[in-house]
């Protein structure tokens, strides 16, 4: 009732500042999500360097190795922050993106340019080759025009995939080599000289 009691002019108003507000709250969402990662990376590469000195030190848990241990421990993390963005803040920003959408489909009615959250969010999917879609799978990617492309969600995924893949690469690596250590060639010391003892000769008697 509200709406029809408003002028052309004052309902594109409301819609923009509507629209606004939902670009706003999509920066907050998508910059939580980048300080998510950005913390989930610093924690990774303490953690592989915690587990390269523990490693250097060969320091153990019983059979398993310190550094496997730290791996392993830092995986759990890399996962509890890949958790938090895929299924506590991923979701909302794509429902800020989704009203935002709405917002602007109403103003385009009036004003035909306004389309910018639809535009990013179609160029948003970007074309991948055979072999990356191959690493990441059948739910790594969706089909678009033909073409094999990754979203948001997908790249979000192939991101965290990929630290999880180096975690247990280095993990596996370290108690490997700590079951099979390396064998280094051993040179053998060089026999000492053996020392010849020669008998001093009788002194020579001078001839008158």
């Amino acid at each position: 009732v509200v709406a029809d009691m408003l002028t052309t002019n004052e309902s594109v108003g409301h819609y923009i500042s509507l629209w606004k507000t939902s670009v706003e709250v999509q920066q907050h969402f998508n910059d939580i999500e980048w300080r998510i990662r950005g913390l989930a990376l610093t924690v990774a590469t303490f953690a592989l360097g915690a587990a390269g000195v523990a490693a250097r030190d060969g320091t153990t848990i019983g059979p398993v190795s310190l550094g496997s241990a730290v791996l392993l421990l830092g995986l759990l993390l890399w996962y509890a922050f890949y958790f938090v963005d895929r299924y506590w803040y991923h979701p909302l920003l794509k429902a800020a993106v989704a009203e935002g959408t709405r917002f602007e489909e109403a103003i385009s009615a009036h004003l035909p340019e306004a389309h910018m959250t639809a535009g990013i969010t179609e160029r948003s999917a970007q074309p991948i080759g055979r072999v990356l879609s191959f690493l990441a799978g059948r739910k790594g990617w969706s089909s678009k025009d033909g073409r094999r492309v990754m979203h948001s969600d997908h790249k979000l995924r192939w991101f965290y995939r990929v630290g999880a893949f180096t975690f247990v690469v280095g993990a596996l690596a370290l108690q490997l080599a700590l079951w099979f250590p390396p064998q280094l060639p051993t040179l053998e010391a060089p026999s000492p000289a053996t020392a010849t003892t020669v008998a001093p000769s009788a002194p020579t008697t001078p001839t008158p």
